[in-house]
């Protein structure tokens, strides 16, 4: 016989277990992108979400060689030493790694403390390593496409934002099922009434 909570055993352990998801990084700005990874990797995506439980899922990101990075954005790093600050171009910097623009993100956009409970006292669940070692052990990124975690996807997850063709990507059938705009170019005015039939 069965017991009666054996079912609910098992769906509380599929609720709990962590997963692998699958992000394509091709043509995503790299801060909304970097925000959808770190939900993921703290486990706010899921409804059972609480702050006191480590329930974060593995994320591997591919093609991050094809992310897109804004000019002008600036990294930079601390040492610990005197004149140790560190900076450098994200654009120059993701040439020569293109996987460590992402990383940096992440890094900074994680909760670099220890978790609290509701009641403001410190969880001990964390003794042995810090909560985001432990989250930044599960991000795995890519700059091509392959990946040797192929057999473990569970999830393909959307991208944060939507890639839009450029006019060269349509095909002609597609471009003949566009929406034609109203004409909208300027007329000569035209008489309302023919004044010479009037007479």
């Amino acid at each position: 016989m069965t017991h009666r909570f054996a079912y609910s055993r098992s769906s509380q352990l599929l609720t709990t277990a962590r997963q692998w998801l699958l992000i394509d990084a091709t043509g995503q700005r790299l801060e909304p992108l970097a925000q959808q990874v770190c939900k993921v990797l703290e486990g706010r995506h899921k409804p059972t979400y609480s702050n006191i439980v480590d329930m974060g899922d593995h994320v591997v990101v591919i093609n991050t060689r094809k992310m897109v990075i804004p000019e002008k954005k600036v990294l930079w790093w601390y040492s610990g030493h005197a004149q140790g600050h560190r900076h450098v171009y994200a654009k120059d910097f993701h040439i020569l790694r293109p996987t460590e623009c992402l990383r940096l993100q992440v890094e900074f956009k994680l909760p670099q403390k220890r978790d609290y409970s509701d009641s403001g006292k410190r969880v001990e669940m964390f003794k042995d390593r810090s909560p985001l070692m432990d989250r930044l052990s599960r991000l795995h990124l890519f700059p091509g496409k392959d990946h040797p975690y192929a057999a473990n996807i569970s999830k393909v997850l959307e991208a944060p934002e939507n890639l839009y063709k450029s006019s060269a990507d349509y095909t002609p059938k597609e471009r003949e099922e566009f929406v034609k705009a109203p004409d909208c170019r300027v007329r000569k005015p035209q008489a309302l009434y023919d004044w010479e039939e009037l007479d």
